[in-house]
C-alpha cells in the first residue's frame, strides 16, 4: 500500500489487514462494505443440549450491542436458569448454569443499569407454590456469583412469582410480581412492587398495587418497561374459572402507566373481544427508533399468533393491531431490537411438553 492511499483507506479495512498479518495489498479487490453485525436467519435452537424442559426465555440487547438470551432448564437437578451471548447473530456463547440451588428457579428477566451492571429476577420456589423473588447482578451478563443472589422478597409461606423488573428515572430498582395468598382476603392473584434505591442496602417491604388489581379477577404476567421518563406495565386478567391464565379460556390485556413506580393510572382495557379469546404473555419491545409496541400471543383470529401494537394505541384497539408473521408458533415471545437498523432477535418457546426448547431467530420488521 503506497503511503499516499493510506489516509483514504477506511478504519476497518486497516484493522482487518493488521489483524491478518499480511498488510494490505494494492492489488486486492476493494472487500466492500463492512457485512451487517445481525442479519435475518431462519428459526434456530438455542437450548442445546437439553432432552427436558427449556422455557421462560428473557432477551436483552446490551449497552455493548450484544444480545443475550436467559432462560429456565430443569436439564439438571429442579431447574435453574441458563444464560447465553452472541455479538454477531451467528456464533453463541454456550449455555451457562448461572444459578444451582435445589430449589427450583423459573422466569428470568434480564436489564442493564446506567452504570453497565447487569441485573437478574426470577422467582425461586422451594415447594409447590412457595416461594421468593430473587435479584443478582453480574459485570458480564454471562459471570454470575451464587453468593450475591438476594432474596427480594422474605416473608414465609407465600407464592411470589412472575416478577418483572425495570428501573424509575432517579435509578431506583422496581420489582414487580404476583401472588395469590399475602392477601388472605382477597381470592384473586394481584400485583405487587418493592424496590431498591441506589443508595439502599434493603429491598422495601412489598406493597400491593390496590389502584390496579382487581378485587374479583385474577391479574398475571405482568410486564415493566420504561417508555419516557415514566413507566408502562402491561398485563394478563382473567376470571376465577382457572387459576392460571394459560388454563383460562378467556382473558384481556390491561395497561397502566406510573411516573415514579408506585403512583399508577388507572387500568386501560387494551383487548375487547367477547367469547373464549386468550391473551397471554405480553411485553413491550422499543425500537431502535425509539417507538415502542406491545408483543403478545392471542387466539383473537382462531390459532395462537403473536400481535403487536403501539404503546401510544393501545387505546385504539383494535384498529392498528397487526400479527407479527415472523414470529412462529410457540409461546412465552420475548423480542429486542439489535443494534443493525430493522433487525430484532426473537426467543420463544417450542416442543411437547417435558421437552420443549428455546428456539430463535433474528428477523426485519
Amino acid at each position: 500500500m503506497r503511503s499516499g492511499e493510506f489516509m483514504k483507506t477506511p478504519a476497518w479495512v486497516l484493522l482487518l489487514c493488521l489483524s491478518s498479518g499480511g498488510g494490505c495489498d494494492d492489488n486486492a479487490s476493494d472487500p466492500g462494505p463492512p457485512p451487517a453485525r445481525y442479519a435475518p436467519t431462519d428459526t434456530l435452537l438455542l437450548s442445546t443440549g437439553s432432552p427436558t424442559k427449556d422455557e421462560d426465555p428473557a432477551v436483552l440487547r446490551a449497552a455493548d450491542g450484544s444480545m443475550f438470551v436467559a432462560w429456565f432448564s430443569d436439564r439438571a437437578d429442579a431447574g435453574d436458569i441458563y444464560v447465553a451471548r452472541t455479538s454477531s447473530g451467528t456464533n453463541w456463547s454456550a449455555p451457562t448454569r448461572i444459578t444451582l440451588d435445589p430449589g427450583g428457579d423459573f422466569y428470568p428477566s434480564l436489564i442493564q443499569d446506567a452504570a453497565g451492571t447487569f441485573h437478574l429476577t426470577w422467582f425461586r420456589w422451594y415447594a409447590l407454590e412457595r416461594g421468593h423473588i430473587l435479584h443478582s447482578t453480574s459485570s458480564d451478563g454471562l459471570t454470575w456469583n451464587v453468593a450475591d443472589e438476594e432474596s427480594v422478597t422474605t416473608d414465609l409461606d407465600v407464592d411470589d412469582w412472575l416478577p418483572t423488573p425495570a428501573f424509575a428515572s432517579d435509578g431506583t430498582l422496581f420489582v414487580y410480581f404476583v401472588s395469590e395468598i399475602r392477601d388472605a382476603g382477597n381470592p384473586t392473584s394481584d400485583l405487587y412492587a418493592t424496590s431498591k434505591g441506589p443508595s439502599a442496602t434493603n429491598w422495601s417491604d412489598p406493597v400491593s398495587l390496590t389502584a390496579i388489581n382487581s378485587t374479583t379477577e385474577h391479574d398475571q404476567l405482568p410486564f415493566v418497561a420504561r417508555t419516557g421518563s415514566g413507566l408502562t406495565m402491561v398485563w394478563v386478567r382473567h376470571d376465577t374459572s382457572e387459576p392460571k391464565p394459560w388454563l383460562n379460556p378467556k382473558s384481556q390485556l390491561y395497561l397502566s402507566t406510573s411516573p415514579d413506580g408506585l403512583s399508577w393510572s388507572a387500568p386501560l382495557q387494551v383487548t375487547n373481544e367477547a367469547g373464549n379469546v386468550v391473551h397471554l404473555f405480553p411485553s413491550i419491545v422499543t425500537a431502535n427508533t425509539g417507538g415502542q409496541s406491545l408483543l403478545w400471543l392471542s387466539t383473537r383470529d382462531g390459532s395462537a399468533r403473536v400481535y403487536e401494537i403501539l404503546v401510544a394505541n393501545a387505546g385504539q384497539y383494535p384498529a392498528t393491531v397487526t400479527e407479527v408473521i415472523a414470529l412462529p408458533d410457540g409461546y412465552s415471545h420475548r423480542v429486542a431490537a439489535t443494534p443493525t437498523a430493522g433487525v430484532f432477535l426473537g426467543a420463544w418457546v417450542q416442543g411437547p411438553e417435558g421437552a420443549q426448547d428455546i428456539h430463535y431467530r433474528f428477523f426485519e420488521r
